[in-house]
């Protein structure tokens, strides 16, 4: 697992501090490059949409939520389900 953003490295790691540093690592992704390739960039704000993807250990992308939100507890669990059926799949 991995957090992938358009913030700079530096802000990532405060924002990582803050949270008590996660287990997983943050991405910067500050071109913009991986948020556009995968179609989550908002071209006129320069953001990133909150997005979560579950991508195999082929490379192919299983579960999208290009609407994810934070708050809600039904978001993670559905994400989590998707992680426990692409991990079944691939033992």
């Amino acid at each position: 697992m991995l957090a992938v953003s358009v913030d700079q490295i530096y802000s990532l790691n405060v924002f990582n501090a803050s949270l008590g540093m996660l287990p997983y690592p943050l991405l910067s992704d500050w071109h913009r490059t991986t948020a556009k390739m995968y179609g989550v960039l908002d071209e006129q704000m320069q953001v990133a949409k909150r997005s979560v993807f579950v991508i195999d250990q082929q490379g192919v992308i299983r579960y999208r939520n290009l609407q994810f939100k934070a708050q809600e507890q039904s978001d993670y669990e559905t994400v989590l389900q998707q992680l426990e059926q692409v991990s079944a799949v691939q033992k």
